[in-house]
Formats: structure tokens, C-alpha cells, sequence
């Protein structure tokens, strides 16, 4: 465990006063953090009120609406939160009793159903509450590892650490019928509430364990943070002003938060960065402390300090905009041609190298980048060394957005809102383009417009970016606009590929239900040949266009059924006078029948009146007692296992000499697939839940194409698949797709927002890095 968690050496036990006051600061403290939830919610609308104040009606009405939806849910949401409070509480009780658990309070997690946005916000708050109640937190870890000495007491499973708090509320809200936007909304009001008037829980806790002997030594290492917080606000204060610009200074102000809590490894060895020369700090950006070893990337391959320092040298920072020049200069010389004319595109490692290679360093001067600009190359890096790397991205659009290295740079330092989710146009203009070439096909580069026309956004950004962030908006509009029109364009071959494919499905569905009832009523009789023909022939079209026109449970199919019985009835003679007498009655009228439901689907009328003649021939013959030739009817599976001589197909009857048996045809069926996976396997699932757009990756061999599926047949399980031309490349049944995933034949491609991606990724490192330094650290303590 770390410093601040180990009891003092040479603590005694806990006597059973002292543990009861964690009852009591679980009481005290309880209460007074409902009542803040309480008292946000009573100035809720004024808050809202005062942050929309300015803005365009438009805008305003996301403030609102969290009022009035949060106005009807309130008691939901305070109960909610008291629960959750209540749980974090009686944590640290059974642990004390069973010894630690794998108990996780943190959210701090981007492996999670929340949104990114929402998931970020917390943790901003987060860190924020942390680094402003730093000592108060440290002293009330210290009590609460020695009132309960079996269990390792840290940040994610303290009560009152700002982690819990505020995920027990971030829980509450979670069931509000609101969209993310109006949930940071009230996240921001909970911060500014709730969070920012923390300090004076804190201090009341640590006041309680003092006064019943916990630790009360620790009393006088309180700092004056903790005891100049805020007063807990009146139901009459005017709300404080909210910082417009939170939205886009905090995610960047979070990365370097946990840049430097990644950084807070133990010294020694090998580092990723950062050098002290003449007692200034040259380099490292946030992770200067950091072993080399456990930073890995290009960040840690390739640190921004010179690599030679001359003893004479004195530092020199290098200001922002002339950061940006150099960033210009290195620019001119990054590939600009056609990828078809240059391939190259350079690497994470290869752009850090240029940026080192033109700091000053010399026996008179070494220049140093500022930690804040370090910061933003270093999270910059981190973001490429993912994009660069990301599966679901086309080789040649990596290469492209590989070119971008550099204009990104510049942006990012010159407007950190780079980093905020969703809202700078440098970033949505990213997300888009690689959005648009999720698709490409790198063997037909330069006959497809929108790979060129992807091509010319980036070396336009290469020729003319220098520091007018406007050139930004100005390629986002355009390519928007032309991207919406590719769109449309694909919708509509999309549309007519899906309309073709679903027409076709049907018609096959139809094809084999015919095929079925009539093998299900002829298989194993006896018959005339006439009486096959004609329903095997001619009568079958009556089936198909009933079948697809209205369906097997209309009443037009049940009576075109009606009439395949009557003309097997016919012909087979039942013992007495009855069916003879039925058969005299019956015939012309199924004849009749026979003769206007052909005449209805347009049935050549020569081959039609021949069939009919001859089925009115054979029922004469019936009647005057005379027995029919007929052959048998089996199913060609039959058919093939015992052969017999004079066994013809259904198309040889009618040409065919000494036949003694006829071979119905199959009904058509999907494809039987090589193996099965279990209903309840993930890939059935996931194939399950796939939608009509989605993209997967499919690999054979060295070979490897991307196809989009652009229609779903549910009736016969089959998935109809497109290039990004619209035009049909691939069908198969969904089992297929779910075992071709299964053995890594297939991949779903990802098509989440690419920074969105990479800023997750890119984070979930960042957090592993700083658990990995505090056990380092804890180690060496």
C-alpha cells in the first residue's frame, strides 16, 4: 500500500470508540451530502438559468429541459443517491470482517455503456476534487487504513474519496430521460454544489476520528486548503457564474492530469524523457519520472529532450509561437505528392525526431519545449501511435491521416479545445475523413473519386496550414457537403441493391414453398403421368404467383392447394360407386378450374388445352372402369440411393419411352453451413445484432476486403452483402458470418469516432501507466 495508507509505526489497535466514529462520520457525513444534493436541486433552475443567459434560444433549451426533467425526478434521484452513498459506506465494514475484495469504485474506466463524454466529465471532476482536498484526503486514508488494518484503503474505496461520491450520483441520473449533453449539464451543477463545497465534509471527518483518538497526531499536518474551503451554500445564494470555456479547457487539463500521475513513478534507470540541467527540467512532458520500459510507444522510443546537453549550455524555453514556426518549417518538408506518386507517410517516431532535431542544443544554448506544449506533442503522439495502429482503418487512409502529424500538432497547441469531445472542426474533420475511407479498396486507388478527393483535403491542409485555424471549417464544409452527397448516392444503389435482393429472396422463398407442397402431397403415390404434368408443370406457376403475391395464408393459395388435391383425387379410383359418381360431378368443374387459373398467369395456351385433353381423356377412362397407366413418385434423395431402371426427371416425363418412375425436384434451401455455433455463442449474437450499413472485414489468406452489408433477409437468413460501389460482391446465411468470425475469417469493423477511439485508448494507457508507477512506488516506499 502507499504512504498515505500505512498506519503510523508503532499505531496501536483501534479500541471500539474509535471504530464507532465511523459510524458516526458515516451518519454526519451521509447527511450532509444528501443535503447538498438537496440544496443543488433547490438552486437548479437558477444555475441552469444563469449558464444559458446569453445564448441563443436554440441553445438554451438543453439548460432548460434539465430543470424541468430533473424538477420531476428529483426525489428519485436523492433517494437514488442516498443508497448509493449508504453503499459506499458499509464498504469498508465487510472487508474489515472477510479481508480485501476486488471492490472497484473507480470510473475511471472507459470500458463501460456511458457515453465518452460523460465518463470524461467525471473524471475531470474527479481529478479536480482530488488535487483541491489533496491533504484532507490523505489524512482521512491514514485513519481509515488504521481503524481497519486488514484492509488496503485507497482512493477507490475510501467513502469519501471524490471518486465514490461522485459515482454514486453519476449512478442517480443514469435512468433521467435525458440525452448526454443535458447529464454533463447536471454533472457540472453536482461539481459546483456538491463537489467544490467537499472540503467541509472532509474537515468535520477528520475532526470526529481526532476527537475519538483516531490517529489524533495527524491533526496538525491539516493544510489551510482544507480549512478555507467553502461554507456549504445557502437555499438564497445567487449561483456562482459557470466557466463557459470548462467544456474545453477540462478534458485537456484531465490528460495532463493523468500525464503527471503516470509520471509519478519512482526515480532511477532509464527514463521516457526529461533531463535537469543547471537545476532546470529539459524535456519529459509529464512523464520526465517515468522508466522507459513502462511507457513503451513513441513517446517513450523517442523523448523531445536533445539527446546531448553541453555542460556550458544554459536553457532556453522555446515560447508558443515559436514552437509553431518550427512545427512550419518541419511541415514543408513532410511528403505532400499522391500517395500513388509517394508512398511514404511518416511515423510517430520519425515527426518526434524532426521536432527534436530542430530544438537548439549547442555549447552556448539548449532549447526546451514549455511542459504545457510538451504535454500536447507527447498526448498528440499517443493519439497517432493508436490511429496509425487501428485495425479498422485502410492502409492507405493511415498513410494519409499519418501526413496530418504535424497540422495537428499546430492546432492542438494552439487550441486546446482540440481535445473536447465532438466540437472542434480540425477533429471532426479527422473523424470524417476516416469515417468516409472505412470502406476503400486499395486495389482500385485512382478510379474512386472519394479516395481522391480525401487525398486533396490532406495535401491541401500540408500546403496551406500555418497557424489560420479557419482553413479548417472552411475543408470541413466542403467535404461535408460532398461526403453528404456521396452518401445519398450510395443510399440510393443501396436502396435498389436491397429492393433487388429482397425481390429475389421472396421469389426464391415462394419457389420452394411451391416445391414443397407438391412433393408433400406426390411423393409415394402412384400416378398417371398426365396428372404430374400438370401439376408439376403448369399448375405450379398458379402456386408461385399466389405464394408471392399474397402469401401462403391467403385464401387464393388455399384454393389453388384445394385444386393440387382435387386433380390427385381424380385419378387415384376409390373402391364403390361413390367416387365414381363424385368424379362425374366433379371433373369439368376442376378442368374449369384448371383452365382459368392458368389462363390467369398466362400459361401457353397450345401446351396448356394439350395437358387438359389428356387428363380429360384419363378421367373418361376412369369413369368406364378402365385402370390408368401410372408410374411411381419419389423424392430425388430417394432417387439417388435406389435408382431403378425407367426413373426419369419431372422435365424427361414427357419425352421419355418405358418410364416406371418419376423424380421430383428439390425444394430450393439455403447452403448447408460446414459447422454450427450454439444459439447463446457471441457471434451468433453479435450476427443477431448487426445493421443494415455495417462494415466487416473479410480475410482469406493474404487477402483481405472490406464489404458492407447492405441487406438482411431474415425470412431465409441470408446477408447480402456490397463493395463501397453498392455493387453485390457476397451473399451468405447469418451462421456462416457467425463461424467465419468465430475462426478470425471476418472482423466487424469498428466505426465509432476515431479520436473518440483513440482518446479512449489513449487514456486507458495513460491510467495502467500511473497504477503501474504506484505500485513502483509504493514498492521502493
Amino acid at each position: 500500500m502507499t504512504d498515505s495508507a500505512k498506519p503510523s509505526p508503532g499505531a496501536v489497535p483501534p479500541t471500539a470508540q474509535q471504530t464507532a466514529s465511523a459510524a458516526t462520520v458515516r451518519a454526519r457525513c451521509q447527511q450532509q451530502l444528501e443535503a447538498l444534493v438537496k440544496g443543488m436541486f433547490d438552486r437548479l433552475q437558477d444555475i441552469v438559468s444563469e449558464w444559458s443567459e446569453g445564448l441563443p434560444e436554440a441553445e438554451q433549451k438543453p439548460f432548460l429541459d434539465v430543470a424541468s426533467t430533473a424538477r420531476r425526478q428529483r426525489s428519485d434521484v436523492e433517494a437514488s443517491f442516498g443508497r448509493g452513498m449508504a453503499d459506499v459506506f458499509a464498504v469498508l465494514q465487510p472487508l474489515a470482517a472477510t479481508g480485501p475484495r476486488a471492490i472497484d469504485f473507480s470510473t475511471l474506466s472507459l470500458v463501460r455503456t456511458e457515453d465518452m463524454d460523460v465518463t470524461v466529465t467525471v473524471d475531470s471532476m474527479v481529478a479536480r476534487a482530488r488535487l483541491k482536498y489533496a491533504a484532507p484526503l490523505g489524512l482521512l486514508r491514514r485513519r481509515y487504513s488504521h481503524l481497519f488494518p486488514k484492509v488496503e484503503v485507497s482512493e477507490r474505496n475510501m467513502p469519501l474519496d471524490p471518486v465514490c461520491i461522485a459515482t454514486a450520483f453519476k449512478d442517480a441520473i443514469a435512468a433521467l430521460e435525458m440525452d448526454v449533453q443535458q447529464k454533463i449539464i447536471l454533472l457540472r451543477a453536482f461539481q459546483q454544489q456538491v463537489l467544490d463545497y467537499l472540503g467541509g465534509v472532509l474537515e468535520e471527518a477528520n475532526e470526529i476520528f481526532v476527537t475519538a483518538g483516531v490517529l489524533p497526531d495527524l491533526k496538525v499536518a491539516v493544510q489551510e486548503g482544507a480549512k478555507k474551503s467553502k461554507a456549504a451554500p445557502k437555499p438564497t445564494d445567487k449561483p456562482a457564474e459557470a466557466p463557459r470555456a470548462a467544456n474545453t479547457e477540462e478534458i485537456f487539463s484531465f490528460l495532463q492530469g493523468i500525464l503527471g500521475q503516470a509520471g509519478a513513478g519512482a526515480p532511477g534507470g532509464p527514463v521516457a524523457g526529461g533531463q535537469y540541467h543547471g537545476g532546470q527540467y529539459v524535456g519529459g512532458g509529464g512523464i520526465g519520472a517515468v522508466p522507459a520500459a513502462a511507457v513503451g510507444g513513441s513517446v517513450a522510443a523517442v523523448p523531445l529532450a536533445p539527446l546531448h546537453i553541453a555542460p556550458t549550455a544554459i536553457v532556453q524555453s522555446v515560447a508558443t509561437p515559436e514552437l509553431v514556426e518550427k512545427l512550419s518549417t518541419i511541415q514543408q518538408f513532410q511528403p505532400k505528392a499522391p500517395l500513388a506518386q509517394d508512398a511514404s507517410s511518416p511515423s510517430v517516431e520519425e515527426v518526434r525526431s524532426s521536432i527534436r532535431d530542430n530544438l537548439r542544443s549547442d555549447e552556448e544554448a539548449v532549447e526546451a519545449i514549455k511542459r504545457t506544449d510538451e504535454d500536447v506533442i507527447n498526448l498528440v503522439s499517443m493519439l497517432f501511435d493508436y490511429i496509425l495502429d487501428d485495425q479498422n482503418l485502410p492502409t492507405a487512409m493511415k498513410a494519409l491521416i499519418g501526413r496530418l502529424q504535424i497540422p495537428l500538432l499546430k492546432v492542438a497547441i494552439l487550441d486546446k479545445s482540440f481535445f473536447n469531445a465532438e466540437t472542434h472542426s480540425a477533429r471532426r474533420l479527422l473523424n470524417l475523413l476516416a469515417k468516409a475511407g472505412i470502406g476503400w479498396n486499395s486495389r482500385d486507388p485512382q478510379g474512386d473519386v472519394l479516395y481522391a478527393r480525401i487525398e486533396s483535403v490532406i495535401i491541401r491542409i500540408l500546403n496551406d496550414f500555418s497557424d489560420n485555424l479557419s482553413l479548417f471549417d472552411e475543408l470541413l464544409n466542403d467535404f461535408t457537403a460532398f461526403y453528404d452527397q456521396q452518401q445519398k448516392r450510395d443510399e440510393v444503389v443501396d436502396k435498389r441493391t436491397r429492393e433487388s435482393e429482397e425481390g429475389r429472396a421472396r421469389a426464391e422463398l415462394a419457389r420452394a414453398m411451391v416445391q414443397q407442397t407438391l412433393n408433400r402431397r406426390l411423393t409415394g403415390k402412384q400416378l398417371p403421368a398426365v396428372a404430374i404434368r400438370v401439376l408439376q408443370e403448369a399448375w405450379r406457376n398458379v402456386l408461385y404467383i399466389n405464394c408471392l403475391k399474397e402469401g401462403t395464408e391467403s385464401e387464393n393459395w388455399r384454393q389453388a392447394v384445394k385444386v393440387v388435391d382435387a386433380v390427385i383425387w381424380s385419378v387415384m379410383p376409390q373402391p364403390g360407386p361413390e367416387w365414381m359418381v363424385r368424379l362425374q360431378s366433379l371433373a369439368p368443374k376442376l378442368l374449369n378450374s384448371l383452365r382459368k387459373g392458368l389462363a390467369s398467369v398466362n400459361f401457353d395456351s397450345l401446351s396448356r388445352d394439350a395437358l387438359l385433353r389428356d387428363l380429360s381423356d384419363t378421367h373418361a377412362g376412369l369413369l368406364k372402369g378402365l385402370a390408368a397407366p401410372v408410374v411411381a413418385v419419389v423424392e430425388a434423395r430417394a432417387a439417388q440411393q435406389k435408382p431403378v431402371a425407367g426413373q426419369v426427371s419431372v422435365e424427361e416425363i414427357a419425352t421419355a419411352k418405358d418410364v416406371s418412375a418419376v423424380v421430383l425436384p428439390e425444394a430450393e434451401a439455403a447452403p448447408a453451413v460446414e459447422t454450427e455455433l450454439p444459439e447463446d455463442s457471441e457471434f451468433v449474437g453479435l450476427v443477431s445484432r448487426l445493421s443494415v450499413g455495417s462494415w466487416i472485414e473479410f480475410i482469406d489468406g493474404d487477402k483481405v476486403d472490406r464489404h458492407k452489408l447492405v441487406a438482411r433477409i431474415r425470412s431465409v437468413d441470408k446477408l447480402i452483402f456490397a463493395n463501397r460501389r453498392g455493387v453485390k460482391v457476397a451473399e451468405m446465411a447469418g451462421m456462416k458470418l457467425a463461424l467465419d468470425l468465430s475462426l478470425g475469417r471476418a472482423r466487424l469493423v469498428e466505426e465509432s469516432q476515431l479520436i473518440d477511439r483513440a482518446l479512449e485508448s489513449m487514456i486507458g494507457n495513460l491510467r495502467n501507466l500511473g497504477a503501474k508507477s504506484g505500485n513502483i512506488q509504493g514498492a521502493s516506499a
